[in-house]
C-alpha cells in the first residue's frame, strides 16, 4: 500500500507539470478511446450472431437485443453489411483517436522537459554565488539535460499508466458485466501476479538511482575534460583520460544493463502469468461453467485485450518507478536553489548610488566548512568615490573574497558594506550591480563575435559606444586589425585571442556599462610585461572619471593608486600611499615588493611616478 501511494503521488506531481489544458484534451481523448473501445466491443456480439453464431443465451443476449433495438430506432435494418460497416467506422475513429492521443502525448512529454528545464536554469541562475561555487557545474548541466529528458520519460510512463487504467476498466466492467464468475477469477489471478512480482519495483528504484549516480559521474568526467583539453595535450596525457573514460563510460553501460535485465526479467514474468492465467480463464469458462459459445469467444476477445493492458499497468509503474529518482533530483536540487536564491530586488527605494565612499565596517566572512579559519576578520577599510584604490597582499590573504564581497556575491556574516553611508542590504545587491564593471583574472568570452561579447554586458550600445569603450581600453588598434573587426568570431573562452587581447576585451566590455565602480580582480597577473603595460596604461587613463578597485599580485601594476590597502590573512595590516608604504623600513608592504624582485631604486622611480601625477 505505502508503494501505491507513492506511486499515486508522483503521478499526481509529473501531471502538475502538464498544460492544463493539454491534460485535459488528453483525457478527452482517452475517454474517447474508452468509449469507441467498449462499443467496438459490444458490437461483436451481434455480428456474430448475424453470422450464425447462437447469441441468445445469458448476458449475451441482452447485448444482442440491446443492439438490435438501436439499430430499429434509427431505421436501419441490423444488417451483416450493416453492422460490419459501423465496425469498420468505428475502427477508424478508434485509430484516428489513438494518432491524435500519440501526438498529444508527445507534444505533454516535451512540455513536461521545457517546462522543467526552464524553471531548473532559473533556479540555478538566481542563487547566491556561494551556493553554486560549492557544487560541480556539471551536476547543473547534467540535472538540465540527461535528469531532465529521463524525468519527460516518466511523465510519459505517467500519462500512458492513466491511459492504459482507463481502458483496462472499460475491458473489465464489460468482462464483469458478461461473467461476475470469470472476472473474479482474473483478478484472482491479477493479485497473484502483484505478490509475485512485488519486489520488481523496489529493484527497479534502485537501478534508476544507480543510473542518476553513474550519469552524474560521467557527465563530469567529460565536462572537465573538454574544459581541460588544452592543459591534457599539454601534459600528453590523453591516453590517460581515454582509460578513466572508458572505466566510467563501461559502468555506466553496465548499470544500463542491469537496469534492461531486470525490465526484461519483469516483462517476462508478466507475460508468462498472463498467458498462464488466459488458458485458467478459457478452461474454467468451457470445461466448469459452461459458458455459451458466443459469450466464450466475446470474453476471450476481451480478455485477450484485458490482460496485456492489466500486465502493461505493472510494467509501465516499474518504468515510471525506474524513472522516479531523476524526478526527485531534478525537484529536489530545483528546491534546494530556491532556498538560496539571492533575495527580489526591493523596488525603487532600494536604487544604490556611489557619489561619496565604500566602506567595509568590520566585516567577517567564512566559508562554508572553514568557520576556525575566517577568509575576512573584522576587516575596516574606505574607498573614496573618484578614488583608485588598489589591495595587495600574499596569496591566500582574501583579496577576491573582498572583490566578492564589493560585488555581493558573499554576504558578510558580521559587520557590513555601507554605500554612502547606506547598508548594502540583500535586496539591493542586483540595483548594486548594475553600477559596477568587473574584469576578473580569468576571462570570459563566448564563442560569438567581438561586438556580441561586448553587448552581452550592455545589450543596448551602439557602435559608437562600442568604439569608446576600445579606446579606453587601449584595444581598438587590435579589434580594427582582425579579419572581420568587431564581427570576428574569438573562438570558445576566446581561444583565437592572444591573453592581452581577452583581457582588454574584457576590460572594454565592463567600461561599456559607464560603470559607477570598476572592479579589475587580478586582472593582469597571467599577463607578459607588454601587455600588462597596456592595461595598467589603460587604468590609469581612467584614474578619476570613475571608482576603481584593484586587486593586485604584481605591486609593479598599482605604483598609481591613491590608496594601497595590505591585507595578510584576511585583515589589513597596513594602507597609506605607494610612497608612505616603501617608506616604513620594517613594513609588510616593502618585505612585498622586496619579495618581487623590487629593489630601492626601483622603489623610488615609482614614488616619482606617483609625485608627476
Amino acid at each position: 500500500m505505502p508503494r501505491i501511494v507513492h506511486l499515486s503521488r508522483a503521478v499526481v506531481e509529473l501531471l502538475r507539470l502538464v498544460s492544463p489544458t493539454r491534460l485535459v484534451a488528453s483525457l478527452v481523448v482517452l475517454l474517447g478511446l474508452s468509449v469507441v473501445e467498449g462499443v467496438g466491443v459490444l458490437l461483436l456480439l451481434p455480428l456474430l450472431a448475424l453470422v450464425g453464431v447462437d447469441s441468445g443465451q445469458g448476458s449475451a443476449g441482452g447485448i444482442v437485443a440491446f443492439v438490435q433495438t438501436l439499430f430499429e430506432t434509427i431505421g436501419v435494418p441490423p444488417s451483416l453489411g450493416v453492422v460490419l460497416g459501423v465496425y469498420v467506422g468505428i475502427v477508424a475513429v478508434q485509430s484516428s483517436l489513438q494518432r491524435a492521443q500519440t501526438q498529444l502525448t508527445t507534444r505533454i512529454d516535451l512540455d513536461v522537459i521545457v517546462t522543467l528545464r526552464r524553471r531548473l536554469f532559473h533556479a540555478a541562475t538566481r542563487v547566491r554565488w556561494g551556493f553554486f561555487a560549492r557544487r560541480r557545474s556539471s551536476d547543473f548541466l547534467h540535472a538540465m539535460t540527461e535528469e531532465v529528458g529521463r524525468v519527460g520519460t516518466a511523465a510519459h510512463f505517467a500519462l500512458d499508466l492513466v491511459m492504459s487504467a482507463g481502458l483496462a476498466a472499460v475491458y473489465f466492467g464489460l468482462a464483469l458485466y458478461m461473467s461476475p464468475a470469470v472476472t473474479g477469477i482474473v483478478v484472482l489471478i491479477a493479485l497473484v501476479l502483484a505478490f509475485i512480482t512485488r519486489g520488481r519495483f523496489s529493484r527497479a528504484r534502485i537501478a534508476g538511482e544507480g543510473l542518476s549516480r553513474s550519469g552524474a559521474g560521467l557527465y563530469a568526467a567529460m565536462a572537465e575534460h573538454f574544459a581541460s583539453l588544452k592543459t591534457i595535450k599539454a601534459y600528453g596525457a590523453e591516453a590517460l583520460q581515454f582509460s578513466r573514460f572508458d572505466d566510467l563510460a563501461r559502468a555506466h553501460e553496465a548499470v544500463r544493463m542491469d537496469a534492461a535485465a531486470e525490465f526484461g526479467q519483469f516483462r517476462h514474468a508478466t507475460m508468462l502469468g498472463s498467458t498462464v492465467g488466459l488458458a485458467i480463464v478459457v478452461y474454467v469458462s468451457f470445461g466448469l461453467l459452461a459458458v455459451p459459445a458466443a459469450e466464450l469467444l466475446v470474453l476471450l476477445f476481451v480478455f485477450a485485450r484485458l490482460m496485456p493492458r492489466m500486465t502493461g499497468l505493472y510494467e509501465k509503474a516499474q518504468m515510471l518507478i525506474g524513472e522516479l529518482p531523476a524526478f526527485e533530483i531534478v525537484t529536489d536540487l530545483e528546491r534546494r536553489c530556491a532556498e538560496a536564491a539571492e533575495p527580489v530586488e526591493a523596488g525603487p527605494g532600494s536604487e544604490v548610488v556611489l557619489t561619496r565612499a565604500i566602506r567595509m565596517d568590520g566585516v567577517t566572512f567564512r566559508y562554508e566548512g572553514q568557520e576556525t579559519r575566517p577568509a575576512i576578520a573584522d576587516l575596516d577599510l574606505t574607498i573614496d568615490a573618484g578614488s583608485t584604490t588598489a589591495i595587495v597582499g600574499p596569496s591566500g590573504a582574501g583579496k577576491s573574497t573582498i572583490a566578492d564581497l564589493l560585488l555581493g556575491l558573499l554576504t558578510p556574516q558580521e559587520g557590513g558594506i555601507l554605500i554612502d553611508g547606506r547598508p548594502l542590504v540583500p535586496a539591493a545587491i542586483r540595483s548594486w550591480r548594475r553600477h559596477i564593471g568587473y574584469v576578473a583574472q580569468d576571462t570570459l568570452l563566448f564563442h560569438a563575435t567581438v561586438r556580441e561579447n561586448l553587448q552581452w554586458a550592455c545589450p543596448e550600445a551602439t557602435d559608437s559606444d562600442i568604439g569608446a569603450a576600445l579606446r579606453l581600453a587601449a584595444a581598438e588598434a587590435f579589434v580594427s586589425g582582425l579579419p572581420r573587426g568587431l564581427d570576428t568570431v574569438v573562438g570558445d573562452r576566446g581561444v583565437l585571442l592572444s591573453g592581452g587581447e581577452r583581457q582588454r576585451l574584457s576590460l572594454a566590455r565592463a567600461l561599456l556599462r559607464k560603470p559607477r565602480l570598476l572592479i579589475l580582480d587580478e586582472a593582469t597577473s597571467s599577463l607578459d610585461s607588454e601587455n600588462e603595460a597596456r592595461i595598467q596604461h589603460a587604468i590609469e587613463d581612467l584614474h578619476a572619471r570613475m571608482t576603481i578597485v584593484v586587486i593586485a599580485h604584481q605591486l609593479s601594476t598599482i605604483r598609481s593608486a591613491d590608496l594601497i590597502y595590505v591585507v595578510d590573512q584576511g585583515r589589513v595590516v597596513e594602507h597609506g600611499t605607494w610612497a608612505d608604504l616603501t617608506t616604513r623600513p620594517a613594513g609588510r608592504f616593502l618585505d612585498l615588493c622586496r619579495a618581487q624582485g623590487l629593489d630601492d631604486a626601483r622603489l623610488a622611480a615609482g614614488q616619482s611616478a606617483k609625485r608627476a601625477m
